[in-house]
């Protein structure tokens, strides 16, 4: 027969075994010796009831419970399932319950067994086949003579061939209605030979992997709690009042055990033993990752444990795998840092991950954008792998070989995507090294587009900069640290950009490597001129500016003295920003640094824009122009079209403004450059008042000024601020005036750190 379309009910993800604290051995009540619904002649049992007791803190499975009872007594099933699976009398033949283990699915079996069993009055059997571990597994033929006898044949008339012992267990159980619990199966041809011949008996499953092979039935995959059901789990056990009486230490108690029931059952057992602690202070104990494992075992319960069985069962090539994407500690994964680690091919490392998912000791989450399958541990399962990693489960040497190809993986993607992200840039020599991909059977896959696989990996390159820092690999952190940034500038992750720069500063610094300190701080007196912290950006840039000239990297000057005068410019010290820009120019021409020069002489026509030197200006950013355009540089572009409208705004040539605004747009939005489009806002704002047409420049500069607002733009919200005002009051509304123009003081004052300097210049 045909199975019914399975109903999912969540993610599957990797834990232990559930079914392992309720497994039982099968014990037989027989009464008389008379034949129910069996052969004539065969000794039957009127009443077998094998099931464990249920447990009284069932929670959160009530509608599945609900649902399955439909589907199996219903004198049919509902139309969106259609009526493929059942027998003659409406009913499914087998229901399979599969997912990590820990997570409740021998509960919901007992569960389900306790509100049918009147329904199949001939008995309710129950068999654990031990199936998450290799080791233990049972054997079908063994289980077979369990269930004869229980079912009231004699020991010594159990034929010994399997294919006769599946022949008497279906004939035996023909006619009869059973309700059969086959408890933690480990795949499809350990319960073929149990399932009954019949359409009058329901096989009840639960099993770690989806058991698609199997026929006549449909599965439920189980996932974790909702949270709600996990307080609610947890006040079961430990106490609904005292759960009450501290709700955020409750909910972060149940998040470390990941909402996983078998976790939060062991956490309310021990609260429950120990009526003096408050939830806060085992809630911080559960918060410290080396010891969080330990902390959830009470008793034979033991979180531990139950994922150690699935790890056990797993060949040693996957379990190799599970270790080694713990190496980056990231909160999702492709198969590209695990063939880097691996070493091997890709097909190689996504069938290992593919069998590590199927087997719940990874969650598969579906696919990132370049079509890739992204997988994660559960948070316990995470916990779990690198306490192996650390411990017995690699050696030490084996651990870093691995993550250097990985962090080489890193920088070898990071790479090709900066070179799209800024052509024309100067390069450094490379200081550590690359991983490359062994070719693949078959020859080489297409590859996807290098700016979204980076997009698709970020994350976890982030995570891969913080692992190379802690294991004494700086140079390799200095060096993908200063590959991000040209993603972090183009997406405006300025958080992101801090928080990976500063740790890698100064571990350069403790480590004494000059060089690698240099580039960091050049790339964070970019980020704080950035974010208008200009003391800051002045120093770090200095310093930097120094370490390059004393250690003879001239090249990498430029885009420090550029980036210096445009500090200058902000803070309106003009005289000294074109004698940094004009350097800056200088040692890019020399060294051939297209890229700098193109954005220096697009920076040299905003001055002479502030100078109201306009012909100038044009002249420079049709050279700036030139240059992006050679170098296919399609960002710097955007911005000197958007500069170039700003000049024919001010000529009063609206028409080619908004012309030049409009085709900066359609190219910004290609990078998603959300400050270079929150800067053509505030442009088109200042041409729409320049028009006349007020109410579309308020809303134009209300735009932008929220969009600087999110990106922390202290300089664009002081100058959009400053626009405002002068607008309101032009409108008459002079309260609204007055509070943005002392809003826009206040964060100019930021921008010059209180000094009574020029005040910086505003050209909106």
């Amino acid at each position: 027969m045909n199975s019914p379309e399975p109903w999912v009910i969540g993610v599957g993800a990797a834990v232990g075994t559930a079914g392992s604290v309720l497994s039982l051995l099968a014990t037989t009540v027989l009464q008389g010796d008379g034949v129910v619904g069996g052969a004539p002649g065969h000794a039957a049992p009127t009443a077998i009831r094998q099931l464990p007791a249920a447990t009284d803190h069932f929670t959160g499975r009530w509608e599945l419970v609900k649902h399955i009872r439909r589907l199996v007594l219903g004198p049919g099933l509902p139309k969106r399932w259609g009526r493929r699976g059942a027998g003659r009398s409406g009913r499914l033949r087998v229901v399979t319950l599969w997912g990590r283990g820990g997570v409740g699915k021998t509960a919901l079996a007992v569960r389900l067994g306790h509100e049918l069993a009147r329904d199949f009055p001939d008995g309710q059997m129950y068999v654990d086949l031990r199936g998450a571990s290799d080791t233990t597994s049972r054997a079908p033929g063994d289980i077979l003579a369990v269930l004869l006898r229980d079912l009231g044949v004699d020991p010594g008339a159990v034929p010994e061939d399997l294919d006769d012992r599946m022949r008497l267990f279906r004939s035996r159980t023909a006619g009869l209605r059973l309700l059969i619990v086959l408890d933690n199966a480990r795949d499809e041809t350990q319960v073929r030979p149990l399932l009954p011949g019949g359409t009058t008996s329901l096989v009840i499953v639960t099993s770690r992997p989806r058991l698609s092979g199997l026929e006549g039935g449909t599965s439920f995959e189980l996932s974790v709690l909702e949270h709600d059901q996990a307080v609610e789990l947890l006040g079961k056990l430990a106490g609904v009042a005292r759960v009450a009486a501290e709700p955020a230490a409750a909910a972060r108690i149940v998040r470390a055990c990941g909402l996983l029931p078998l976790a939060v059952r062991i956490a309310g057992a021990r609260l429950a033993g120990r009526p003096a602690w408050s939830l806060e202070n085992f809630a911080r104990r559960l918060a410290t990752q080396h010891r969080r494992l330990g902390e959830l075992q009470a008793g034979s319960l033991d979180v531990r444990t139950s994922i150690t069985v699935g790890y056990n069962a797993q060949p040693a090539v996957n379990q190799r795998a599970f270790l080694l994407l713990a190496l980056c500690d990231a909160p999702t994964f492709s198969v590209l840092p695990l063939q880097a680690a691996m070493d091997c091919s890709r097909a190689r490392a996504e069938r290992v991950l593919d069998e590590l998912a199927e087997a719940q000791m990874l969650e598969w989450l579906g696919h990132n954008a370049v079509g890739q399958s992204v997988y994660r541990y559960h948070d316990l399962v995470r916990d779990y792998a690198f306490e192996l990693l650390t411990g017995r489960g690699l050696g030490e040497d084996e651990r870093r070989a691995a993550l250097r190809r990985v962090v080489g993986h890193c920088l070898s993607l990071t790479e090709r995507a900066e070179r799209r992200l800024t052509p024309g840039s100067h390069r450094r020599t490379a200081r550590f090294p690359r991983w490359s991909a062994p070719p693949e059977d078959g020859g080489p896959e297409t590859e996807p587009d290098v700016l979204q696989q980076l997009a698709s990996e970020y994350e976890f390159l982030l995570c891969a900069v913080r692992e190379a820092r802690d294991a004494g690999m700086t140079t390799a952190a200095s060096e993908l640290a200063s590959l991000l940034v040209a993603h972090q500038d183009t997406h405006a992750l300025w958080s992101d950009w801090e928080q990976t720069q500063c740790p890698v500063l100064e571990a350069c610094r403790a480590d004494g490597d000059e060089l690698g300190a240099a580039v960091s701080l050049r790339d964070l007196a970019v980020l704080w001129r950035l974010q208008g912290r200009l003391s800051e950006a002045e120093q770090h840039g200095l310093e930097a500016l120094a370490i390059f000239e004393r250690v003879g990297e001239v090249a990498d000057t430029a885009d420090c003295l550029s980036n210096l005068g445009w500090l200058y410019r902000v803070r309106g010290e003009h005289d000294k920003a074109r004698l940094y820009l004009a350097r800056a120019l200088s040692v890019a021409e020399r060294c051939g640094i297209q890229r700098t020069r193109g954005w220096v002489l697009q920076m040299h026509a905003d001055l002479e824009i502030d100078a109201g030197a306009l012909d100038t200006a044009l002249a420079l950013l049709r050279q700036s122009r030139e240059v992006f355009e050679d170098i296919g540089e399609r960002r710097g572009l955007g911005w000197t079209l958007r500069i170039t409208g700003d000049v024919h705004r001010k000529q009063e040539q609206y028409d080619q403004a908004l012309t030049h605004y409009r085709a900066a747009t359609d190219l910004l939005r290609t990078h998603e450059d959300r400050r270079g489009i929150a800067r053509i806002l505030d442009a088109i704002g200042a041409l729409y008042e320049c028009m006349g047409r007020a109410q579309d420049a308020v809303r134009h500069y209300e735009d932008s000024l929220a969009a600087f607002r999110q990106l922390g733009d202290i300089q664009w919200q002081a100058y959009t601020l400053d626009a405002l005002a002068g607008l309101c009051a032009a409108l008459g509304e002079p309260a609204k005036a007055d509070s943005y123009r002392t809003e826009a003081a206040a964060l100019l004052t930021g921008l010059t750190g209180g000094e009574t300097r020029v005040q910086p210049a505003r050209r909106l």
